[in-house]
C-alpha cells in the first residue's frame, strides 16, 4: 500500500486551495532549502492558517514528503511511456534524456528540491521515496540492456547493473545540469559554453558515446 504523508484533510479542500498550498511550498522548500524552510511562512503566503496547515500536514517534513511524492509520481508517468514505446534500447535511453530534460523544464523547482535531498543530510528523507524510484528506472534499464543482450546488439560482456548505474547517474546529471545555476556552469565549463540552448546536441554527443560502449562491432 503506498504510504501517504498528509493528512485525510488535505484531500477534502478544493483543488485550487491544493495548489496554491504546493506552490506555495515548492517555492520555499526550493528557494530555502528544506531547514531553513519555514512552515509558518508556507502558511501565511498561501493565506492558510497555521493550525490549518497542520491540519493537512503533522509537520514540516509531512508536507515536504508531500513534494517528493508528487514529483516523483509525477516523472513515474512520464517514464512510463518509455516502457510501452516502439524502438530499440537506444532510442529508449534517448528518449528517457528528452522526457527528463522536459521534466525539468516544467517543473524546475522540483528539481533544484532533488538536488536539495541528495545531501547526505537529508538522505533518510529522500531514501524514504527516491529509492522507490531508483527501483523503477533500474529495473527499467536491466530489462532492456538484458532485452538488447539477447538480440545480440549489445556486447553480452557488459554488466547491466552497472551500465544501469552509469546510465542513470548520465541522465541525473544532464537533469540537474538544467536545474541549477551551478550545474549549468559546470556543464559548460566541460562541453562548452554554447551548449546551453542546444539540447540536441547534448544529448547527441552522449548517445554517441553510449553506442560506442554498448554496440556490438560489425
Amino acid at each position: 500500500m503506498k504510504e501517504q504523508f498528509h493528512e485525510k484533510a488535505f484531500e477534502k479542500i478544493t483543488a485550487e486551495k491544493r495548489e496554491r498550498i504546493m506552490k506555495v511550498a515548492i517555492h520555499e522548500f526550493s528557494s530555502k532549502g528544506y531547514n531553513a524552510a519555514s512552515i509558518n511562512i508556507i502558511a501565511r503566503k498561501a493565506e492558510v492558517s497555521i493550525g490549518g496547515m497542520y491540519r493537512y500536514f503533522k509537520s514540516k517534513e509531512a508536507l515536504f514528503m508531500t513534494i517528493l511524492d508528487w514529483g516523483y509520481e509525477i516523472l513515474e508517468e512520464a517514464l512510463e511511456k518509455v516502457i510501452h514505446m516502439e524502438g530499440d534500447l537506444f532510442d529508449r535511453i534517448e528518449a528517457m534524456f528528452y522526457i527528463s530534460l522536459e521534466y525539468v523544464r516544467q517543473y524546475r523547482e522540483i528539481n533544484q528540491i532533488y538536488i536539495d535531498v541528495s545531501t547526505e543530510s537529508l538522505s533518510s528523507l529522500a531514501n524514504r521515496i527516491s529509492l522507490k524510484m531508483e527501483g523503477i528506472t533500474s529495473k527499467l534499464y536491466h530489462d532492456h540492456i538484458r532485452e538488447a543482450q539477447g538480440k545480440g546488439t549489445v556486447r553480452k560482456e557488459v554488466n547491466p547493473g552497472i551500465i544501469s548505474f552509469c546510465l542513470d547517474n548520465l541522465i541525473m546529471m544532464v537533469q540537474f545540469s538544467y536545474a541549477s545555476e551551478y550545474y549549468t556552469e559546470r556543464m559548460k565549463l566541460y562541453a562548452g559554453d554554447d551548449i546551453l540552448g542546444h539540447e540536441e546536441k547534448l544529448i547527441s554527443g552522449i548517445m554517441d558515446f553510449i553506442k560506442h560502449g554498448l554496440l556490438v562491432d560489425r
